[in-house]
Order: C-alpha cells, then structure tokens, then sequence
C-alpha cells in the first residue's frame, strides 16, 4: 500500500499502457481524478493525434501516451511527443488547420501527420451490464453455477509490467496471472479497491481457451467495461500476442 496518494497517480500513468488497437473512450471514465491528472478531453486528443492506438508496446508509447499529471506540460515531453503542426483541440478531438507551419515544435518523420483521425472505438456488441463501484452482478447465467453470471461484449488487451506496481499496489512480473478492470468498474483510481485481489475466470470466444487471473490494477483505456487488460503470461493462455485483442466472456469467482 502507498504512503501517499501522489505515488498512487504515478503508479497509474506508468502502468495504465494496453497492447490493441484501441482509442480511450470520448468521455472520462469514473474515477479519472481531475485534481491530479490532466483533463481528460487533452489527454485524448494528444493520444489520437499522435496516434497512440498504432503504437502500443513500443518506447514511443512509454515515452508519449500516458496520461500526464496535473500540472504536467505537454512541451516537457520529447519532441515526437508534440502535437503535429498545424493541429489544434476541440471537445477532445484534434483538428486540423490546413498543416501550415507556424513554429511549433514537430516531431521526426516517423510523427503522425496532422490530417484528424477518428476517436471511434472498433464497433462491439454493446455490455450487458451496469456498471457499479462494486463488484457487478451482470446478465447471462453462467450454465454452470446458478450463482455466478458472465459478462459479455468485451475484449481483452494485454499490457508489460515493468516492474511497476498496479493501482491496488502490488508489483508483479509478466508471467503472473493478473489482470487490469477498466476503470468504470474499479473505481477511483487513487484508492485500491474493493476489487483488488478478487478472482475472475476469462474465455475466448474464439478458441473456447479459459483462463483465472487476479485484479491487481485498473485500465483507464479500456474498450468498454466488460474489457479486461492481461498481464502477457495471462493473454497467452488465451492466444498467441500477435492477435492484439480478442472477444472475450468473464466472470467473477469470488
């Protein structure tokens, strides 16, 4: 457990990274702490305009597509961090103002170039649950157990530990089972919560291949809040990393 909530908001910008190609949601998810993060409608218009979505697992991700802390500066971060030329914001979206060059810093030439880019999430099948600060009771029974119940219409993602603890506090390493709950279910990201430590048993929809994996951090970029991001070892028990993401069925087993 961290002394400070300060060492909690790093822990979350150093470990929030997941591996598809997924776009965060338009609008901040629950407990997105504006006192100490960036506002969110900055964040995502940085990350779709320098196209974070391409570059999952890469330095260029570590190095430019977390979330800043409050008080942060964009400029602060390496140059092909910037903004591209001629690109401004609005209500979250990056917009373009014909690329002309008017002494902004730009990036190298691998930087995204200035042209928008849609912030649309690839289309899935809408959750079947509603979201709580709890653990959720959801639709489907599972045909197994009559007291537990499957969440439907999600994707799992895969992200790199690095050594660096989740929001409930813990390290791990890439070849424990564990597992990132995106944020509208596991709360205020500063606090560990009442989900950390809890069980969940993940299959493939493709394959049919099952997995159990424990929560140990939240997921502010998740698809939707049936997504689950994996620790490699985990999504591996599902499918080779090559597949990026992939649908998925859960449920809590505890």
């Amino acid at each position: 457990m961290f002394s400070t909530f300060a060492t909690l908001v790093l822990s979350l910008i150093a470990t929030s990274a997941v591996s598809a190609l997924v776009v965060p949601r338009m609008s901040a998810p629950q407990g997105w702490d504006t006192s100490a993060l960036e506002p969110y409608d900055t964040y995502h218009c940085r990350y779709v305009a320098i196209q974070c979505q391409t570059q999952h697992n890469t330095q260029f991700f570590s190095d430019c597509c977390h979330p800043l802390a409050a008080g942060e500066s964009a400029s602060a971060l390496p140059a092909q961090c910037q903004m591209p030329s001629g690109v401004t914001c609005s209500n979250g979206e990056p917009i373009s103002n014909g690329g002309s060059d008017d002494g902004c810093d730009d990036g190298p030439s691998s930087t995204p170039t200035a042209s928008p880019v849609s912030s649309t999430p690839v289309a899935a099948p809408a959750p079947t649950t509603t979201s709580t600060t709890e653990a959720i009771s959801t639709t489907a029974p599972s045909t197994g157990s009559s007291d537990s119940s499957l969440n439907y219409g999600g994707y799992a993602t895969y992200f790199y530990q690095e050594g660096n603890p989740g929001a409930c506090g813990t390290v791990h390493s890439d070849s424990d089972y564990i597992c990132a709950m995106d944020q509208s279910r596991y709360g205020n990201s500063g606090n560990a919560s009442p989900l950390c430590g809890q069980q969940v048993q993940i299959t493939n929809q493709i394959n049919g291949n099952t997995v159990v994996v424990t929560i140990a951090d939240d997921c502010p970029t998740c698809q939707n809040s049936n997504s689950i991001d994996l620790s490699v070892a985990a999504f591996q028990a599902l499918d080779d990393l090559s597949v990026g993401d992939l649908p998925i069925t859960w449920k809590f087993l505890n």
